[in-house]
């Protein structure tokens, strides 16, 4: 189930700082709704988004900067890195030798107490993924991951070597905030996985990129929590 780590910008970073989960959801600042004709949205290009990766316990600050990309008419990329700040320089080339083969970056890179990790994702004019790097493995999606998309949803996330899972999500929105439950779908012949629910809270802007998100993932191996703001 590792390549295929439901929360993608958030499990890669907090892993890597081995920080403890929350104990409460984060404040979900509304943006636009279910009303709005999400198709119809082009967002800019050149545009850079910060998030912070937020935690009750985490020792150490994350941060995430995406740079968007239009490279078609709904097709973009967003590209950037993830910024580790670890309180002590300490054993840093051993670390960052260590990460690179768990997330298979060759480009990870240290300055000073920081490490540097490239990170991306390719998405369509809703945000929806078709593919991301960020969890260190590219992951395919088809036809996307089914983000912000109302009602059910199912869609397939494929990892590098082919394998692939099929999902299934139920979206709701209600002013501005948008719940969604992800699950394995039931209807498919899936690889021996945990039975895992995610369960979102999120918000996004009036280009449909994301603002804050929370997210609950329970499995037979417990329960984790996670949250993502920008700044």
């Amino acid at each position: 189930m590792s390549k295929f780590k439901a929360t993608l910008i958030l499990v890669a970073g907090l892993a890597l700082a081995g920080c403890a989960t929350t104990t409460a959801p984060i404040e979900i600042r509304p943006g636009i709704g279910s009303d709005v004709d999400l198709d119809a949205l082009r967002p800019p290009t050149g545009v850079t988004y910060n998030f912070i990766l937020e935690n009750a316990g985490a020792p150490v600050p994350i941060e995430m900067r995406l740079t968007s990309r239009r490279r078609g008419a709904n097709n973009y990329t967003y590209n950037g890195q993830m910024v580790v700040s670890l309180p002590q320089a300490e054993n840093l080339e051993e670390i960052t030798k260590v990460l690179k083969g768990i997330l298979g970056k060759s480009s990870i890179r240290v300055q000073g107490n920081q490490l540097f990790i490239p990170v991306g994702l390719t998405a369509d004019n809703r945000f929806r993924s078709t593919k991301s790097d960020i969890t260190g493995d590219v992951t395919r999606y088809t036809p996307h991951d089914c983000f912000a998309v109302l009602g059910t949803c199912r869609y397939k996330a494929i990892d590098s070597s082919g394998v692939a899972v099929s999902l299934i999500s139920e979206t709701t929105e209600e002013n501005g905030v948008w719940r969604s439950r992800t699950k394995l779908d039931p209807r498919a012949k899936n690889p021996d996985l945990p039975n895992e629910t995610r369960r979102s809270v999120f918000s996004i802007d009036k280009n449909g990129v994301l603002i804050d998100m929370y997210i609950l993932r329970n499995s037979g191996a417990g329960r984790s929590e996670f949250a993502i703001k920008r700044k």
